[in-house]
């Protein structure tokens, strides 16, 4: 639903540079085909055609949700956002691993944070009114309590081959005296794990993939080394370094999850809120090209006044008129997009 943060802040730079505020923007080539030269102005005008529509409902959505979050009087920690970024760097087997996956698409713990505390905000806002009682968590627990059953779950380290042969050298290698797994790994494995020691996160046994590496690790003590295994993706050599047992959930130790997950599950849609914000929020489409964004907000519009002087419209009460510049209203913290 919402546009990436970066592409934002593009289209930002290349309207200010539309606008002639930065010197020398416009004519100045963005690339060169051959002969052509591809001049800003061109690829401003382009990408306002491609995009121009969706980055600006992104934008004006943003704010609408950003100003419902302040005027409910919600608020984010920078403890909560810690606690579930740290939740999604666990997923990978190492915090180098984990950069270096935010690297590969082209983002920076920075920018997840601020999605995140963004994706945080429309979570808190849309569970806001959502009535719980203890009674109604226990019968949800009842309901689904499978799901938060801890199943058994192995840490594995991995060698992979394109050839038996090769696994077959690599499981002689860590059979020498002195032999280190990671050397073999970095000597022998083709498998993009090589770059962080080919480690894999915790994970449930049976989503091990691929499947042949499941019954081979079940029943593996910590510390063994299983087989060569042949699989249609190469030969695997693993290595188990941890196994925790299942384990039975309780409310008590499920109550967290439960409570909101059971509030997630009756609160409206992040996009019924959205819908829902833009038929209250008082917007205007200024830029004729954008007009038609205008049925999509069909709340109480006003053009904004600016500068000395301006004053409120007849008929229109103060409360819905649109904040300008001098305004004392808060402004939230622009967030990351999706």
């Amino acid at each position: 639903m919402f546009v990436r943060t970066n592409l934002l802040a593009l289209l930002f730079f290349l309207f200010v540079c539309a606008l002639g505020v930065v010197v020398g923007c416009g004519e100045r080539p963005v690339a060169v085909v051959n002969t052509h030269r591809v001049t800003e102005t061109e690829f401003i005008s382009r990408l306002k055609e491609l995009s121009g529509k969706q980055v600006l409902a992104d934008i004006i959505d943003r704010q609408i949700i950003e100003d419902a979050f302040v005027k409910a009087g919600l608020q984010i920690s920078e403890e909560e956002v810690g606690v579930e970024l740290q939740k999604m760097q666990d997923r990978f087997p190492t915090p180098e691993a984990f950069d270096q996956e935010l690297a590969r698409a082209g983002s920076t713990r920075e920018d997840l944070q601020k999605n995140l505390e963004f994706s945080m905000k429309v979570e808190k806002l849309r569970t806001k009114d959502v009535e719980v009682t203890e009674e109604k968590l226990q019968q949800f627990y009842q309901e689904y309590r499978a799901r938060y059953d801890k199943p058994l779950r192995v840490n594995i380290r991995e060698i992979v081959t394109m050839s038996r042969k090769h696994a077959e050298d690599a499981l002689a290698a860590l059979r020498e005296p002195g032999a280190s797994f990671a050397a073999v790994i970095e000597q022998q494995s083709v498998a993009p794990s090589r770059q962080y020691g080919g480690q894999r996160p915790l994970t449930p046994i049976d989503d091990l993939w691929p499947m042949e590496l499941r019954n081979a690790s079940k029943t593996a003590a910590v510390g063994d080394i299983v087989g060569p295994i042949e699989t249609d993706q190469g030969w695997y050599i693993v290595e188990i370094e941890e196994r925790k047992p299942a384990e039975k959930a309780t409310f008590e130790t499920a109550r967290e999850q439960v409570v909101q997950e059971y509030k997630g599950a009756r609160a409206p849609s992040p996009e019924a809120l959205v819908m829902q914000l833009r038929q209250e929020a008082l917007v205007k489409i200024v830029v004729p090209d954008f007009q038609e964004l205008s049925q999509l907000y069909a709340g109480p519009q006003q053009l904004p006044e600016f500068g000395e002087g301006s004053e409120q419209r007849e008929g229109t009460p103060a409360e819905e008129t649109i904040p300008t510049e001098e305004s004392e209203t808060p402004q939230p913290a622009e967030s990351e997009g999706d």
